[in-house]
């Protein structure tokens, strides 16, 4: 039985992970980390609606619109024709600066909400850019009156709607979030080098992370208040590797047009060891974004469509705590991680 998701937002991330259902929907387990997710394979998920805003997107092919300005995402593969025609998308007063002066297409959730149900849709996974908090929440009572789950990949907070979280809670449905944290992204690449120097009796004292990237996510993001609230949960995230009070920072820097959907992201660590003596790090890393979800994201939608079909909906904190920077109750990556595979990892 397929689990049959839609995607709020064609943008890079969306672009990578439709590629990659494609690139994975045989034998082939080249880059994939987790072929197998409460026995389910990358090949069983499928896509069955897509929502966008762009008018540039809106009314094609999913196949197509995958790789339609603005996005930059690298072209992997070549995709067959799709059933999947992009369809008008939420948004309130919260547009993306990327799209300042776009020509856009509008839906009411309720508009949604029925094309969801037509759709036959499990899931809907909301991939719509940053800044974008009432759409996304819009999105998700969209979903909850569909009957279907929801999974919240931006940082908007989603989760801390007590009154949504109680409606998905009722209605025994799935509501996943906030902020999908990347495979080995500048969020993981932090928290572990955190924890490496913590459990190497290493006190630290400082550290940050500044990145650097294009792609229209990039753009958003050094929109002052964006960046700001995407600075709050990063650097909340990292936090949670040390288990005392240390000044730390993580947040985008700046917007490269030609680095297209790449990232780099440069971190420095400081801190005191034997006899007080300093140590200190400095490294960067360079990743391409779209990619770097890929493999977190599947598993995530694999996962909670199994916690959803067999009713164990208790199991929610879990796949939180390992796919997402801002979860309900943060943990340091490498518990979260423990305790995911031990429920869903075959």
């Amino acid at each position: 039985m397929p689990i049959k998701i839609a995607v709020a937002g064609v943008g890079n991330c969306a672009s990578v992970f439709v590629q990659g259902i494609r690139f994975y929907s045989g034998d082939e387990r080249k880059g994939l980390w987790h072929p197998n997710i409460a026995g389910f394979k990358a090949k069983d998920v499928q896509v069955v609606a897509a929502f966008d805003i762009d008018a540039g997107k809106v009314g094609l092919e999913l196949s197509k619109a995958v790789f339609a300005p603005p996005n930059v995402a690298r072209r992997y593969l070549s995709l067959p024709r799709s059933k999947v025609i992009v369809e008008p998308g939420i948004t309130r007063s919260d547009v993306a600066p990327h799209l300042s002066g776009a020509r856009l297409e509008r839906s009411s959730s309720e508009e949604v909400s029925k094309k969801l149900e037509a759709a036959g849709a499990d899931l809907l996974v909301n991939l719509i850019s940053s800044g974008s908090s009432a759409s996304s929440e819009e999105y998700a009572r969209a979903a909850l009156k569909a009957g279907i789950g929801f999974i919240n990949c931006t940082p908007a907070l989603v989760l801390r709607n007590n009154k949504l979280v109680a409606d998905f809670q009722k209605a025994k449905l799935p509501l996943i979030g906030d902020d999908l944290m990347s495979q080995f992204g500048g969020t993981v690449f932090h928290k572990g080098l955190l924890g490496l120097l913590v459990k190497r009796g290493v006190k630290v004292s400082k550290s940050y992370q500044l990145d650097v990237g294009g792609g229209s996510e990039t753009e958003n993001t050094i929109n002052e208040e964006i960046k700001m609230a995407k600075r709050a949960v990063k650097t909340d995230s990292v936090a949670t590797e040390v288990p005392y009070k240390f000044e730390t920072i993580a947040g985008t820097t700046d917007f490269v047009d030609y680095m297209g959907n790449d990232r780099t992201s440069y971190f420095w660590f400081e801190g005191n060891s034997f006899l007080d003596s300093g140590i200190s790090v400095d490294v960067y890393l360079r990743s391409s974004d779209g990619a770097n979800a890929g493999n977190v994201l599947l598993d995530v939608v694999r996962a909670t469509y199994r916690s959803m079909k067999v009713g164990k909906l208790g199991t929610m904190g879990e796949i939180c705590a390992y796919g997402f920077k801002s979860p309900p109750k943060p943990a340091p990556f490498e518990g979260a991680y423990t305790k995911f595979a031990a429920l869903y990892v075959r």
